[in-house]
């Protein structure tokens, strides 16, 4: 009596009553430590029920942001063997997770297009493909320009999303390969209650393809999955020989083989004893066919490996205690066509070292026959422009590899190219275009706030203050980021902001209004941080906009006075004051200021006190200085350095005042202290 009630007590627990739960304060037991930080990566459901209706539990992954969590079916969680197959732990997170819908790598422009596909059973599944900027926006059916490029589908793990990709764009993009990502029906953002551990995912991919392949803008296909993801390429290829390659992470080679060994893992609650064994099985396989409509018995890579003959990497953590290493070895002895095994160091969630996705990398640039190099394009070059080892700095994703003077040059020739109108289909502004005219630089530290005095005496003058950001180390686009370059100015037309890119300005907001040119202005720029936005006025009050930038940056920022010398423009004064102190005080430096030729002070080189003197300038008490003179009279202010962390940033600009206020701001040529 006492042997059946045990037998009916494990057959309760894999049939879905055993839980993760155990006493307070307990530690886990040994090997659950990882497992729980990856259970905490991944999420279910919208809410307090399923779609199926079943109960569920989110645990935030960030502090106050629901949106960002993982999802639990029952509460606690029933950690049924079928769970373990069939409904892990699902990933939900924020769409602005994915990053920006545009951003720039030193080699090239990213542009990221989202799509909504319907699979073969009706629901609907949320894909992301990151291609160049230019094919994206281009057809290469009409533009001999422009020619279809190879494109890497990765396929996420059974508890994870299309997140799980971000990491590779910037290792792919700069060769000219597009990467598309997929949350696979019943993950992530996508529609579905239960996972197949690949049997209708592959008919998920297949939809995927297929939609690829009717864009016109990708050549040769590749595949790369891990875990779930790796099974599913392996059932998809034997069936679709046009796939150029398959990198293959941690797949099984027998669905039922992989039940029996989790049944008697530490990942169920309660281990089923070897007699119980088949019958324990045998409920599950029941219960899955139920729920999910496929027989685990029939889910067999082991029999597809020997009809594909795709190029294949076959990757494998050794300490992998969830999908044991020797299923990739018996896949890899009985795969057919051209191969290669990678073992690491890790476990089955542990990210892989970045040597072993260079190496997929080559792997597939071998497959699909096409460079190793970074494609020589014009078009968000930056690298090229600087004459630059392109692959060292976009490659690097553990270590920044770039200096501050390397990120000055390039803001400098961005402010340079940028400072033209845009240039039609994307090409380089003329060579023999007017340059336009920096100021001396001013290094400064988030928030603060810049005054100016100037004047436009002429309709198509422009002129401004030009600002360098560097955007924060992402997953989409690693730790050695190019910098942002906006130019906010003033028009005969009103007050503008625009990027600067190789193409020339790429506006991002207009305040229109019409300036009256026979009067001075008094132009105040403020860049404030959480989030963080640019504030442009001439006077006090009137008109404004405001701008959120797509990403967050450093504090550092680099600042310059500017003029697009398409009109003769007048600069009488500059200022800047830290605006973290209360109105009243003495205004401290931020930083240092440089002149274009040679550095006046370095950042950590000021006087005693912490106060920067103002250099020498040219004209002081002289009255205003033209730009056809090619002189200014800026003054810096002083101020105190700051190392807060990074945040993100946004955008706004004002404009308004008397014209007798304006006056009286720049009748003098003496530096004026900023308004409090």
């Amino acid at each position: 009596r006492r042997r059946r009630r045990t037998g009916r007590a494990h057959c309760s627990a894999v049939a879905g009553h055993g839980t993760l739960s155990r006493p307070s304060g307990a530690p886990p037991p040994k090997g659950q430590q990882h497992r729980a930080s990856n259970a905490a990566a991944a999420a279910v459901g919208h809410g307090p029920r399923g779609a199926s209706g079943m109960p569920v539990q989110s645990i935030q992954l960030e502090p106050g942001n629901d949106d960002d969590r993982l999802e639990l079916p029952g509460q606690p969680y029933a950690m049924a063997l079928w769970n373990l197959i069939v409904r892990p732990p699902r990933r939900r997170y924020d769409l602005a997770r994915l990053g920006p819908e545009e951003f720039r790598l030193w080699s090239v422009c990213v542009k990221r297009i989202d799509i909504n596909l319907t699979n073969s059973r009706g629901m609907t599944l949320r894909c992301s493909h990151f291609l160049p900027r230019a094919l994206a926006e281009g057809n290469p059916a009409c533009d001999p320009g422009l020619e279809p490029r190879p494109v890497v589908i990765y396929l996420h793990q059974n508890a994870s999303c299309r997140l799980e990709a971000l990491n590779l764009v910037p290792l792919f993009l700069p060769l000219g390969i597009s990467l598309f990502c997929l949350d696979f029906a019943g993950c992530g953002e996508s529609d579905g209650e239960y996972i197949s551990l690949g049997w209708f995912e592959r008919d998920d991919l297949s939809d995927c393809v297929d939609y690829l392949r009717k864009t016109g803008k990708v050549s040769a296909i590749g595949l790369w999955g891990r875990s779930m993801g790796a099974v599913t390429a392996l059932l998809h290829a034997d069936r679709d020989h046009s796939i150029g390659g398959m990198v293959l992470d941690s797949p099984f080679c027998n669905l039922t083989t992989l039940a029996t060994e989790l049944a008697q893992s530490e990942y169920l609650a309660v281990k089923v004893p070897t007699w119980l064994l088949s019958g324990a099985l045998g409920l599950g396989r029941i219960r899955i066919r139920s729920l999910c409509g496929f027989d685990i018995e029939e889910l067999k890579p082991e029999q597809h490996v020997g009809d594909s003959f795709i190029p294949a990497l076959f990757v494998h953590g050794r300490g992998d205690d969830f999908i044991p290493p020797h299923h990739t070895e018996k896949l890899f002895a009985a795969y057919n066509g051209d191969k290669e095994l990678e073992m690491v160091e890790g476990d089955h969630n542990s990210p892989r070292p970045n040597h072993l996705n260079r190496k997929a990398v080559l792997f597939f640039c071998r497959a699909f026959r096409c460079s190793p190099t970074p494609q020589a394009n014009d078009d968000g070059n930056l690298a090229r422009m600087l004459g630059l080892d392109t692959l060292g700095l976009d490659g690097s994703l553990d270590l920044p590899v770039m200096s501050r003077q390397l990120v000055l040059e390039a803001g400098k020739q961005l402010a340079i190219s940028g400072s033209f109108p845009p240039v039609p289909g994307g090409r380089l502004p003329p060579a023999g275009a007017a340059r336009p005219w920096l100021g001396d630089r001013h290094q400064l530290f988030l928030p603060f706030r810049a005054e100016g005095a100037l004047q436009l005496c002429e309709p198509s003058a422009e002129a401004g203050f030009c600002v360098c950001l560097v955007p924060s180390p992402s997953d989409w686009a690693g730790v050695s980021r190019p910098p942002e370059v906006l130019i906010a100015y003033a028009a005969a037309d009103g007050l503008h902001l625009a990027r600067a890119s190789e193409r020339g300005r790429e506006a991002l907001a207009h305040a229109e209004c019409q300036l009256d040119l026979s009067v001075p202005l008094l132009c105040v720029l403020e860049l404030r941080p959480k989030p963080s936005r640019i504030r442009l006025a001439l006077g006090t009050g009137g008109l404004e906009f405001e701008h959120t930038l797509r990403e967050e940056c450093d504090l550092e920022v680099f600042t310059w006075l500017w003029d697009s010398r398409r009109g003769e423009a007048l600069f009488f004064d500059c200022a800047f004051s830290d605006l973290l102190h209360p109105a009243g005080q003495d205004t401290l430096s931020m930083g240092a200021v440089y002149s274009e030729d040679s550095s006046v002070y370095s950042g950590d080189q000021r006087p005693a006190g912490g106060h920067l003197e103002p250099p020498p300038l040219a004209g002081r008490g002289g009255g205003p200085r033209r730009r056809s003179q090619r002189g200014s009279t800026e003054t810096i202010s002083g101020g105190r350095r700051r190392s807060d962390p990074p945040t993100s940033t946004s955008v706004s600009v004002v404009v308004g005042g008397s014209a007798a206020a304006q006056q009286e701001a720049a009748g003098s040529s003496s530096s004026f202290c900023p308004s409090q």
